[in-house]
């Protein structure tokens, strides 16, 4: 029993420690990604580590990154376009990328068209934009980011022990683009570590609890038994 609640804490370390070291939380300090995020939000970020940047990918940037100019500070925006993309506003009042036009439901709705534009995104960067395309500051107006700039990824709100993942994103692959947004199955399977580590834990602390009680059940009976003459 003892080495069953060993092995669930172990099982259980491992996983919290995955969560903690693979993910990080903030806040949403504005409002450029309402309505998929509100100000105030607490976010769980997973650490980039190299990753690969996907369109429809929500990401944490240093505001350095921006290759038009090196303002502080970290922001939270979409991917709406990769190396070698064209990204042009607008089309029938719908962003493009590479001449295809997006049904994006998770935009702030009016303000689609509210700036025309065509960039072609270079090598080593991506091109990001807020869901509030009215009230967001990115590369409509300071160009590209870099990749290295990128810290992490938006996988949920709320906290690594009880978090509420992103809704999917599709309208780039709906629009035939490649190359689908993160999903990250990594924290649900690591929730599921420190749960299975507790379960083994008390488990085997029962189990422990019932011998030992057993235990002294046998020795009480023993010594009530009188010495045979």
């Amino acid at each position: 029993m003892v080495a069953l609640m060993l092995v669930g804490v172990g099982v259980g370390a491992y996983g919290l420690g995955r969560m903690l070291l693979g993910y990080q939380p903030y806040v949403q300090a504005g409002e450029n990604m309402s309505p998929t995020l509100a100000p105030n939000d607490r976010l769980v970020v997973r650490e980039a580590d190299g990753e690969e940047v996907h369109r429809g990918d929500v990401v944490l940037i240093e505001g350095g990154a921006y290759a038009a100019d090196g303002q502080p500070g970290v922001s939270v925006v979409r991917v709406v376009g990769v190396a070698g993309d064209t990204v042009a506003c607008c089309t029938d009042e719908h962003l493009s990328v590479n001449g295809k036009p997006l049904t994006e439901p998770y935009i702030t709705p009016g303000y689609e068209g509210l700036f025309e534009f065509s960039a072609k995104v270079p090598e080593g960067t991506i091109f990001v934009e807020g869901d509030n395309r009215g009230n967001s500051d990115d590369s409509r107006f300071r160009g590209p980011v870099r990749l290295s700039g990128v810290t992490g990824f938006v996988v949920a709100t709320g906290t690594v022990v009880t978090p509420d993942p992103l809704p999917a994103v599709t309208a780039f692959t709906d629009a035939g683009l490649p190359g689908a947004p993160l999903t990250d199955s990594a924290l649900p399977t690591l929730r599921w570590f420190v749960a299975g580590g507790f379960v083994l834990f008390v488990a085997g602390f029962i189990g422990l609890i019932v011998t030992l009680v057993r235990n002294a059940g046998k020795r009480r009976k023993a010594a009530a038994v009188p010495p045979a003459h």
